[in-house]
């Protein structure tokens, strides 16, 4: 495969530093680091010693997974690894126990053909995105058990697991995005249920009165990790994934999935639609959420996301968002949901058309900086043939 190549001078230009200094940091594999103007971290100067006055595209998409926040706005602040040298930080640890499964068919004409007995599992889900959902403003923290589908994916890492997230869309799947899975941080187990992370069980006062709690949080083991077979690490095409729970999830009350736009009426989407984002992603403080997060983000032409990330390749199976003035989906919500409730059936149900993939890194920023998120509809072909 052909590598993109961009100069270092440019990398620099186009990736700015916002905010307040924040000397530790956490890498994206989960390591300690220090935020450091990108040429007095030793592991950019070892990039530099190997590839010389240019960088390939993947080394530039780790690079931006690594971007910190720090004093100077025109300046890139890396979160620089304590152990110098490109070996010790790259973002591709040793692979899992669990290692993912690729598809068999590698045929790209294969992942647009429905699976029958895939899409019987999806219709067969008759409970999902039931919910009440309030009406929500940026950024504030979700009701508990106002979104029962969501998932944090648990890491063997320093410090907290949960790295990326996710959502039940069967008793036993949950879908994320495929860079959760590959070639990251060992992934060891999925939660559901849960709403903060500080507290067990999860409670909250009725009326000034009445104290109401959730049952406690649920940890699943992992069967199969799914990536769909087109997604390479480092790029944003086909990026979703199918992780399989070592059990079914449809014994517990406070857990449901969501929907998934599996027919004419709900795959009728608005080119302007609200969707709603959710997870436990940095907040505007750029401090980890422990209680569990919830904006709306505005549909926008892919012509959107193109310019802004303009060596991205963004296509039909992408779906490009942004907020406006509000807080936008936080680094930590990669393989979260995108989601509204919509006609589905007889009624009307949360139902799923994106994983968040791409961009809208500065949660909380007034900046309306784009998203871009792996579009359902377009890969629903692929989940019904891995689902069983």
């Amino acid at each position: 495969m052909m590598l993109f190549i961009i100069t270092i001078s440019t990398i620099l230009l186009l990736l700015p530093g916002l905010g307040q200094a924040q000397r530790r940091c956490t890498t994206p594999i989960g390591q300690t680091g220090t935020c450091l103007p990108i040429r007095q971290c030793q592991y950019f100067t070892d990039l530099e010693d190997r590839y010389g006055g240019s960088l390939p595209r993947s080394v530039r998409n780790e690079l931006l997974l690594m971007q910190c926040t720090g004093e100077q706005r025109r300046d890139f602040y890396l979160c620089c690894p304590r152990q110098s040298g490109v070996q010790a930080q790259s973002l591709s640890p040793p692979a899992t126990d669990r290692k993912p499964v690729r598809s068999v068919s590698t045929d790209p004409s294969s992942w647009k053909q429905i699976s029958q007995s895939g899409m019987r599992v999806l219709e067969s889900v008759t409970n999902c995105g039931l919910k009440n959902n309030q009406k929500v403003a940026g950024g504030d923290n979700a009701q508990l058990g106002q979104f029962p589908w969501l998932a944090l994916l648990k890491y063997q890492v320093e410090g907290r697991p949960f790295l990326c997230g996710g959502s039940l869309i069967s008793d036993r799947y949950v879908i994320t995005a495929a860079h959760c899975v590959v070639q990251s941080a060992k992934l060891i187990g999925v939660r559901l249920g849960e709403h903060d992370l500080n507290s067990n069980p999860d409670c909250q006062i009725l009326g000034g009165r009445f104290r109401e709690c959730s049952p406690v949080y649920e940890d699943f083991g992992i069967e199969k990790i799914q990536p769909h077979p087109g997604y390479v690490h480092g790029s944003i095409k086909y990026d979703i994934a199918l992780i399989k729970l070592d059990r079914s999830a449809s014994s517990y009350s406070h857990i449901q999935p969501i929907c998934l736009p599996i027919e004419p009426k709900s795959q009728a989407v608005a080119y302007n639609q609200d969707f709603y984002i959710a997870g436990w992603g940095q907040t505007e403080t750029r401090q980890a959420a422990s209680v569990l997060q919830k904006a709306v983000v505005s549909r926008q032409s892919l012509d959107v996301c193109r310019n802004y990330f303009s060596n991205a390749p963004v296509s039909n199976n992408h779906i490009c968002a942004a907020g406006e003035g509000l807080p936008h989906t936080c680094q930590g919500d990669s393989g979260g949901p995108l989601f509204f409730r919509h006609k589905f059936r007889t009624t009307y149900r949360f139902v799923q058309y994106g994983v968040v993939s791409f961009g809208g890194k500065f949660c909380g920023s007034s900046e309306s900086k784009p998203g871009i998120y792996a579009n359902i509809i377009d890969m629903l072909p692929w989940i019904t043939q891995n689902l069983d």
